[in-house]
């Protein structure tokens, strides 16, 4: 069935039927001109916003309806993850061709909401329209945190530690799977697909790390590694360190990247959707950052220091060799 049979009324009606936001915090939802919530007096709300097209962002032959819903979701509760809050309440408008089968919007919906159930996340209203040709998703993600807990990415200051939360360069390792058109025969394989198409959700990670008190500095591994601690760099004033040798790897993206004569350094440095946490604390607090680790089984990973801004971004390769590297990366245009 085409969602040009059934009209958008009863696209809606069948999208949000199982719908149920928290009646504590939400006062009006889908079905009103506007949605309205709650608010703490001693909370922050946080805004962000993705717009995902496809052709660029997406291919609908690399990845399943139920992937791409949750994936829509997931790159946006990692923004929220990246400011040490927690994910509240969505939005989402979509514009779907005529031809689109409702059995495809559904599923894609099933993967959004089943995300929102597991992160208990408001799904309160959105749009649907007719698109000429192509899907895109629009996702309006409404989070909080505590005033005194909030990161954000101009706090690094020079001698700090530069971590992440976890391995670096599977994405993009999945990516080049996938436009090569090669099978998933192999775990390793599958592994760094997954990394691709369900990226990994740090809200626990973020509420411990923004609840330490020892963070100078965080965002989240979208772009790449250099153009996101970049980012920081640019927003702190400073230079960074990098070390080739530090890097989390895993085993599944050297297999795949020995498969594919790539370079997993590369991968890892300018491949981008990671939506791991980039993060940076001062070297006196490394203990209790060990401590954390223990609590995050061992996710916390340190790559590199924090250095002058005149010492700009480098890495230094497994011979010991310092190389400055103009920022790589995604870039939009």
């Amino acid at each position: 069935m085409l969602i040009s049979e059934i009209g958008e009324v009863q696209l809606i009606k069948g999208l949000t039927r199982d719908i149920f936001p928290d009646p504590e915090v939400v006062v009006t939802g889908i079905g009103d001109d506007a949605a309205a919530v709650k608010t703490a007096e001693d909370k922050l709300q946080l805004f962000t916003k993705d717009v995902l097209v496809e052709g660029i962002h997406f291919l609908r032959e690399t990845i399943s309806p139920w992937q791409l819903g949750r994936k829509s979701l997931a790159v946006n509760i990692s923004d929220i993850a990246a400011m040490g809050g927690a994910p509240r309440h969505l939005l989402i408008a979509v514009a779907l061709p005529s031809n689109t089968e409702v059995e495809w919007i559904e599923e894609f919906y099933r993967g959004m909401k089943d995300l929102c159930r597991i992160c208990s996340i408001n799904l309160i209203g959105g749009d649907t329209v007719r698109s000429p040709q192509g899907i895109t998703i629009s996702i309006t993600l409404i989070g909080e945190v505590e005033r005194e807990r909030m990161l954000v990415r101009s706090g690094a200051r020079e001698g700090d530690l530069v971590a992440v939360t976890g391995f670096l360069g599977a994405s993009a390792a999945g990516l080049e799977l996938l436009l090569q058109g090669l099978p998933s025969q192999n775990e390793w394989e599958k592994e760094v697909l997954k990394a691709h198409q369900e990226p990994p959700l740090r809200i626990k990670e973020s509420r411990i790390l923004s609840a330490s008190g020892v963070v100078t500095s965080m965002i989240d591994l979208s772009d790449g590694l250099y153009k996101d601690l970049g980012e920081i760099c640019s927003a702190s004033g400073v230079g960074a360190r990098i070390f080739a040798s530090s890097l989390p790897i895993s085993d599944a993206t050297g297999r795949v990247c020995r498969h594919l004569t790539l370079d997993p350094v590369s991968l890892a440095v300018s491949g981008g959707e990671d939506y791991e946490l980039l993060f940076t604390f001062s070297e006196e607090n490394l203990a209790r950052m060990k401590d954390l680790s223990g609590e995050l089984e061992g996710k916390i990973i340190v790559i590199g220091k924090i250095v002058s801004k005149e010492e700009g971004l480098k890495i230094v390769d497994f011979q010991g060799e310092e190389t400055k590297l103009t920022r790589k990366g995604f870039d939009h245009f």
